[in-house]
């Protein structure tokens, strides 16, 4: 294993990336340097026994002796001058092939065993790079002051740096470093999976064949953030809208047929209709009684799925039941996207046993909800409870209504102009 001198000097990579401002001001105090080289692979596995000890189901030794043979550079270790003595320090970091870039955007790169083909070899000139691991107890600012001239070594022409976040900590540390969700500019992304681009006036800022050297595979070019929108179902046309959503996607994808689909229960619910760039593209139906809300008959077209709609949809269904005063929601969810809503809180109900309805199994769930603190319910101003489904905040036609007097008024108006007539 050969090992790098102390990497000081060369391309500073953060100001290849477009790091937010208090990160750059951060790099600009922290006027300790520490050393910087990679690791041996006693070093390494001694490091990640260390880490484990602190984020368990990291890769185990075998994968990572198996990296280390295939590109000893991915385990930087910094040690000196602003470390604290006794300090373990080091980070993960996977230079990506052109397939490991694509793979990392559509969820197929696996950061705890990597494919070898989507890890490049020393010298060779990554389309992005993976954070696998950061761990810089106590030593944030030196050990990243370190790495910047690490990450410069490793793509002196700048690329998109992605990582993910694993703790509390990272969950609030790493936004404020400027990292952004990788989805809002790679439809399709994990949703866990962060990036950071190049600065604008890099090489690799434009992400585009045709400017990238030759020698620098390019990352397939962000697209813009799709608009998505979700509204109460108010008029027929809506309600046709979320019908045309649902024939969509339960009876022509699943084959459930008509009558088990439209059940009888759409004229007593509530619902939601989903649109991606103003497109009709999905739908969520909630039904309420006395003690709990049921939320049901979720779908999003196909061709929107790479999308967060589905997310957007049960987020703003659970904000309206809240906003009603409800403490308790259920749902079936099918048997395999218990994860899912998990995400928002469901969980399987104890006891209770898996059924099945057209010709697909399901769980019951649910959730403890917290209504609002302006939750409608009696007492609150009249004009609330009269407002439209959803709106309850903003005034509706009846408050308008009022600025006109009284019925009482109104009718001694016409008396009197009739009265005059007569006369």
């Amino acid at each position: 294993m050969r090992h790098e001198p102390q990497v000081n000097a060369g391309i500073d990579g953060f100001k290849k990336l477009a790091f937010s401002a208090r990160m750059k001001r951060l790099m600009e105090s922290v006027r300790a340097t520490p050393h910087v080289r990679a690791a041996t692979v006693a070093e390494a596995k001694a490091a990640m026994a260390v880490a484990r000890g602190v984020l368990p189901g990291l890769m185990d030794d075998a994968t990572l002796e198996r990296l280390l043979a295939h590109n000893p550079d991915i385990l930087p270790i910094v040690s000196g001058a602003g470390i604290p003595a006794g300090k373990t320090v080091f980070n993960g970091l996977i230079p990506l092939t052109e397939a490991g870039a694509q793979a990392i955007v559509s969820g197929g790169f696996r950061g705890s065993d990597p494919d070898l083909a989507h890890v490049c070899r020393p010298g060779e000139t990554p389309a992005a790079i993976y954070a696998a691991l950061v761990f810089t107890p106590a030593a944030f600012g030196p050990a990243m002051k370190a790495l910047t001239f690490w990450i410069g070594r490793m793509a002196p022409q700048g690329c998109a740096l992605f990582t993910r976040v694993t703790t509390g900590h990272t969950n609030k540390l790493v936004p404020a470093m400027g990292f952004l969700r990788a989805d809002t500019l790679y439809p399709g992304a994990p949703a866990d999976l962060l990036v950071v681009l190049p600065e604008s006036g890099t090489a690799a800022a434009a992400l585009d064949e045709k400017t990238m050297p030759a020698a620098a595979p390019a990352l397939p070019a962000p697209r813009p953030a799709r608009r998505l929108s979700v509204r109460v179902a108010r008029n027929m046309e809506d309600v046709m809208k979320v019908f045309t959503v649902r024939a969509a996607t339960y009876m022509s994808e699943q084959y459930c047929p008509y009558d088990e689909e439209f059940d009888g229960n759409d004229f007593c619910a509530m619902h939601l209709l989903g649109e991606v760039d103003g497109e009709v593209a999905g739908c969520l139906r909630m039904r309420f009684f006395g003690g709990f809300v049921k939320i049901e008959r979720l779908a999003v077209r196909s061709h929107f799925r790479s999308t967060k709609l589905a997310f957007r949809l049960v987020r703003e269904g659970i904000e309206i039941c809240r906003q009603k005063g409800y403490r308790q929601a259920y749902g079936h969810s099918r048997a395999d996207l218990t994860r899912f809503w998990g995400v928002f809180g469901f969980r399987e109900i104890a006891g209770s046993s898996r059924f099945s309805f057209s010709d697909v199994d399901y769980v019951e769930m649910r959730a403890d909800l917290e209504p609002l603190a302006e939750a409608v319910a009696i007492g609150v101003d009249p004009f609330v409870i009269i407002r439209p489904e959803g709106r309850w905040s903003e005034p509706g036609p009846l408050d308008r209504s009022s600025q006109r007097g009284s019925a009482a008024s109104v009718a001694g108006q016409i008396r009197t102009i009739g009265g005059g007539r007569a006369q």
